[in-house]
């Protein structure tokens, strides 16, 4: 008889996140490093947009003195400054749960769940 594959209830992803104006960037990932490149890859692609008297503003600081290229770590804990603490690029962890984890919290919930009443508006 073949065995029954056990199902995760829950994993970790890791949320690259990059705020800026416009709102925010979400990208969902299996590994911190996947969501590391992800933060990377939005920061060079916005260099690339962005020229200062034709030189990439990653060879630029904010006054447009020349300073060696970011690495990619670097240039993450750098962003917020290059931008003028207006862009912020980070890594979160959430758990991913399954629905079985969801079926099995609401049936305790509602268990333990006291009603409220609220009075009516006067």
């Amino acid at each position: 008889m073949p065995a029954i594959p056990k199902t995760k209830k829950s994993q970790t992803v890791w949320a690259a996140k990059w705020e800026h104006k416009h709102g925010e960037d979400i990208s969902l990932h299996t590994t911190e490093e996947g969501a590391r490149k992800q933060l990377v890859a939005w920061a060079r692609e916005t260099l690339e947009e962005w020229h200062i008297d034709g030189k990439q503003y990653s060879s630029l600081d904010v006054c447009g003195e020349e300073h060696p290229t970011f690495d990619d770590d670097a240039l993450i804990e750098a962003w917020p400054e290059l931008t003028g603490e207006t862009e912020f690029l980070y890594v979160e962890d959430h758990i991913l749960h399954s629905a079985e984890v969801w079926e099995e919290v609401s049936e305790k919930t509602l268990k333990e769940i006291d009603v409220f009443e609220f009075p009516a508006n006067k």
